[in-house]
């Protein structure tokens, strides 16, 4: 959306502002979100960490086994 108001209004600001949430994000979702998920989850989601990458997805689907 900040990216899409950055090409629309021509505003440098806007893109730094989209930098900084981006930053401040992924930095939230490593140190915050990943470790409760890994204590939630366990094993299960270590094994869905490998498979599936943070920012750039794959074209081949992660299909998790069924126990």
């Amino acid at each position: 959306m900040l990216l899409g108001e950055t090409l629309v209004l021509n505003s440098v600001n806007i893109l730094i502002i989209a930098g900084v949430f981006f930053i401040i994000n992924t930095v939230y979702f490593i140190l915050m979100e990943e470790p409760d998920l890994d204590e939630r989850f366990g094993k299960e989601n270590e094994v869905y960490k490998e498979n599936v990458s943070r920012r750039i997805p794959k074209f081949n689907p992660y299909i998790q086994e069924v126990k």
